[in-house]
């Protein structure tokens, strides 16, 4: 039987843990608060345990947290993943984290583990169905190893070269453009709301044609629906993200003045109070509501 652990088993690493339990694995989890853990009591397959390092103990283990602090804690801790990770064992960091922290990270596992970046493309429903989009990097050897898990999760995977940080740096250019498209449908719906044309009858147009993507199909109708709750991808995470991208802009020496547009669209939001809602829900600012 496959097996493997998960730290972090909220909104997308749970869905990753119920992809695995229905494809047969056994899975041993941790969260940090109780109450996401509660719907795997008494599952087949679902073990839960008290401390990152006991999800290490199979030898491969995914991490699946909110933040560089977040990762930081539960890797590097006193009961830590590399703490109860076995000799050779592989750590798949699914996060969406800054790069810096990636290669940082990744000297700490040398030379005993293996650490791969594998930050994904999908909301949590998407992982639950095994149709998430995986980035990939990081060395030959932890890639093998996580190849059977990453498969079970996705529909596919691309490989970015062997430094784990690597994966990171794409996820982060794939969330900016995510949520410049958010900014750019949310100010085609109130450019056609204040010239008196029908929003959603635009939208299905596009979705049906042009734009015949699922960020485009499946947000604008968020956008449109308001339908903000329950958070496929927090707005505060949003924020977090569109901020490594300036980070990266600015260690780079790119322009990027769309960047800031939505650097403020998500800092005004969060001084709303929006920031536990869906990462949609930026769109309030730009149609005034």
């Amino acid at each position: 039987m496959d097996k493997a652990g998960i730290v972090g088993v909220g909104g997308m690493g749970g869905g990753v843990a119920d992809r695995l339990l229905d494809q047969g694995w056994q899975v041993t989890l941790w969260n940090r608060s109780d109450a996401a853990l509660e719907r795997f009591r008494g599952r087949q397959g679902a073990r839960i345990v008290a401390t990152p390092a006991e999800a290490a103990g199979d030898g491969l283990v995914v991490s699946f947290v909110a933040n560089d602090e977040a990762l930081r804690e539960v890797t590097l801790g006193e009961t830590g993943i590399l703490a109860g990770l076995t000799k050779g064992g592989t750590h798949v960091s699914m996060s969406s984290v800054s790069p810096d922290l990636m290669s940082d990270l990744a000297k700490a596992h040398r030379p005993d583990h293996n650490l791969v970046g594998a930050p994904v493309f999908g909301r949590p429903e998407a992982a639950a169905a095994g149709k998430l989009w995986i980035a990939l990097s990081g060395d030959e050897k932890g890639r093998d190893a996580a190849l059977a898990l990453l498969e079970a999760v996705s529909q596919s995977i691309h490989l970015f070269g062997d430094a784990p940080e690597t994966a990171l740096k794409v996820k982060i250019a794939g969330n900016f453009v995510i949520a410049s498209a958010i900014e750019a449908l949310s100010e085609a719906f109130a450019l056609l709301e204040g010239a008196g044309a029908d929003p959603r009858t635009f939208h299905e147009m596009m979705s049906a044609s042009i734009f015949g993507s699922v960020i485009h199909q499946n947000y604008g109708r968020i956008i449109l629906d308001g339908a903000f709750q329950p958070p496929g991808f927090r707005l505060e995470l949003g924020k977090k993200d569109v901020g490594l991208a300036r980070d990266m802009a600015a260690e780079s020496g790119v322009q990027m003045p769309f960047a800031e547009i939505l650097w403020d669209r998500f800092s005004t939001s969060m001084e709303k109070g929006w920031g536990d809602d869906d990462w949609n829900a930026i769109s309030r600012v730009t149609r005034g509501s």
